[in-house]
C-alpha cells in the first residue's frame, strides 16, 4: 500500500478556503486514519485570515466531520496534533520568513524532510507566493521542494504562459506538480486501465466499429456559494479545459506499457484533438444557463451572481481526433450544473451495419466513472414469435474500488510525496488544452452567441437535442 515513507511538511496556501475544507483536509485525515502518514509530519495552513492554531484546528475538525459520517476520535485527535497555522499576506517576504522559521522549528531534528507547497489560491497570487517561497527561506538547500498547483492554471492560453513563466522562474520543472483531481479518481484512471488490461475492449475501440462517443459529466448541485470563482470561469472553462479533455485523451491515447510514457501519451492524444469543419461555431459548441426549477433558484438568483450574467452552467461540444483508429468518429462532450442527476460516464455507440428488426436499438458500451460506477453492455435478444422482434439485453457490473482505495486528493498527495508524476499534468498538456479551448471560449463570450436556459433538475437546454440530431444521432440520456 502506498504510504508516506519520510517526514514532510505540507503547506497549504489558501488554508481557510472552500477547496481546503471540502477536499484537502478530509483527504489528509483519511491518510492518517488509514495509517499512511509517517511518524513525523506537519500540516501547515497559510492564509490572510487571522487565527491561531486552536481556531484552525477547529476549522479542520469541522471540515472532517462534515465529510465523514463517522470519525475515529482517537485518530482525529492524533492527526490534529500535526496541524498548525500561519497567518500572512501573499506578497510580504517577512511573512514567509515567519513561515520558514515555524517550519524549521517544527522540523527540528528530522532528516530527509520534503516540503510540499499546495497552491489552493487564484493564479493571480502564484507569482508572489513562488517568489517569496524562495526569498523567504521556505525553499532552501538540503530539503526537497514540491509545488502542487490545482487547476485551472491560468484563465486562457495567454495567462497560462504567464503562470508557467512565473513557476519555472522560481522552481525547476520537475518540482512543479500540476494537479487535475479527476486524474486522481480511480474510476477515471480506469478509462485507460480497462483498455490496457482487456485486449477485447481495446480491439473494440476503433472507427470501424464505433459510431460516436459521448463523454458526460452531469452535476445535480449548483454553484454552492462559489460565485466568486464560477462567474469568472463558467462550466466550459471549469470542466472542459481539463477534466473532460483528459478523459478523452485517456480513451484515445495509444497504450503504453511503461508509466513513464503515460504523460507523453496523453499530451500526444490532446494534440490530435481538433474542431470538426463547420460553417459556424454554433454547430460545434452550445451553452446554457439554469433557471428556477422545483425548489432550486435560477443561476441569476444565486448569491454573488450578477443579474445580467451570461456565465454558462451547461455546455456541449463536438470534437474529432486525428489518431488513425479514431478518424471519422465524433466525440460529444457535455457537462452542466443543476441537472437531473450526478453522473460521469463514457458512452460508446456501435455502428449498425444492417437493420436488425423491430424493437432493436444500437449496441452500446457505458463506462460509468462517477455515480453508480460500473460498466454496462447494451445488446439485443429476440423476444420470440413468428416476426423478428427484439428487446434490450443489458449486462452490467459495478466498477467499485475494492483494493487500496483513497480519495483523489489523498492519492495524489501521496504520489507527490513519493515524487511520482505519472498522473500529474505536464505544461505541454495544459498548453494543448488551452489552444483548443480559447477560440471556443471567445465565441461563447460574444453577446450574440445564444445562451439557452433550462429548468434546474432537467437534462439541460431543450436546444441540445436538435443540435446533436443534425448529425443523425440522439443523446444517450442518463
Amino acid at each position: 500500500m502506498l504510504a508516506a515513507p519520510n517526514p514532510f511538511s505540507f503547506i497549504l496556501f489558501g488554508g481557510s478556503g472552500h477547496l481546503a475544507k471540502i477536499k484537502i483536509y478530509p483527504a489528509l485525515y483519511t491518510l492518517a486514519l488509514k495509517e499512511r502518514m509517517p511518524e513525523h509530519y506537519n500540516i501547515v495552513g497559510y492564509a490572510r485570515s487571522e487565527m491561531d492554531d486552536a481556531a484552525f484546528r477547529d476549522l479542520v475538525t469541522e471540515a472532517v466531520r462534515e465529510d465523514h459520517k463517522e470519525v475515529n476520535e482517537e485518530k482525529l485527535s492524533a492527526f490534529l496534533e500535526h496541524v498548525h497555522y500561519v497567518s500572512g499576506q501573499y506578497d510580504q517576504q517577512s511573512d514567509f520568513e515567519r513561515l520558514a522559521a515555524k517550519l524549521n522549528e517544527l522540523e527540528n531534528s528530522w532528516s530527509d524532510v520534503a516540503r510540499l507547497a499546495y497552491f489552493s489560491v487564484p493564479p493571480t497570487v502564484f507569482a508572489p507566493i513562488s517568489e517569496h517561497l524562495c526569498s523567504g527561506g521556505v525553499k532552501r538547500e538540503g530539503i526537497d521542494m514540491r509545488v502542487i498547483v490545482e487547476k485551472p492554471v491560468g484563465h486562457d492560453l495567454e495567462s497560462f504562459e504567464v503562470v508557467r513563466d512565473q513557476l519555472t522562474h522560481s522552481f525547476e520543472e520537475e518540482e512543479v506538480y500540476l494537479l487535475d483531481h479527476y486524474l486522481g479518481k480511480e474510476a477515471v484512471r480506469n478509462a485507460y486501465n480497462l483498455r490496457f488490461a482487456n485486449p477485447l475492449l481495446e480491439r473494440l475501440l476503433k472507427n470501424t466499429l464505433i459510431r460516436h462517443v459521448e463523454i458526460t459529466a452531469f452535476e445535480a448541485a449548483g454553484i454552492e456559494q462559489r460565485a466568486g470563482y464560477f462567474e469568472h470561469a463558467g462550466t466550459f472553462r471549469d470542466m472542459f479545459q481539463s477534466h473532460l479533455l483528459m478523459i478523452m485523451a485517456l480513451l484515445t491515447m495509444r497504450i503504453h506499457e511503461e508509466d513513464d510514457a503515460m504523460r507523453d501519451g496523453r499530451k500526444d492524444a490532446l494534440q490530435q484533438i481538433y474542431l470538426p469543419p463547420a460553417a459556424n461555431l454554433d454547430d460545434v459548441v452550445l451553452q446554457g444557463q439554469y433557471a428556477k426549477g422545483g425548489d432550486a433558484v435560477g443561476y441569476l438568483e444565486e448569491e454573488g451572481v450578477a443579474p445580467n450574467s451570461r456565465t454558462n452552467t451547461y455546455a456541449a461540444l463536438r470534437l474529432m481526433s486525428r489518431i488513425s483508429r479514431w478518424q471519422g468518429v465524433p466525440f460529444y462532450l457535455r457537462s452542466g450544473k443543476r441537472l437531473a442527476k450526478k453522473e460521469t460516464r463514457i458512452s460508446l455507440q456501435l455502428q449498425e451495419p444492417y437493420s436488425v428488426g423491430k424493437g432493436a436499438t444500437p449496441n452500446r458500451l457505458d463506462i460509468i466513472l462517477q455515480g453508480e460506477a460500473g460498466m454496462r453492455i447494451h445488446m439485443q435478444t429476440r423476444v420470440g414469435g413468428v416476426e423478428p422482434e427484439f428487446r434490450p439485453l443489458i449486462l452490467t457490473d459495478p466498477l467499485v474500488c475494492t483494493g487500496d482505495c483513497l480519495p483523489e486528493h489523498g492519492l495524489m498527495l501521496l504520489e507527490a510525496i513519493h515524487g511520482r508524476k505519472t498522473w500529474f499534468l505536464t505544461l505541454d498538456e495544459i498548453r494543448a488544452a488551452w489552444r483548443l479551448i480559447d477560440p471556443l471560449q471567445a465565441h461563447l463570450d460574444v453577446p450574440e452567441t445564444p445562451l439557452f436556459t433550462y429548468p434546474a433538475g432537467s437534462h439541460g437546454p431543450a436546444e441540445a437535442d436538435p443540435w446533436i440530431e443534425r448529425d443523425g444521432i440522439s443523446w444517450m440520456y442518463l
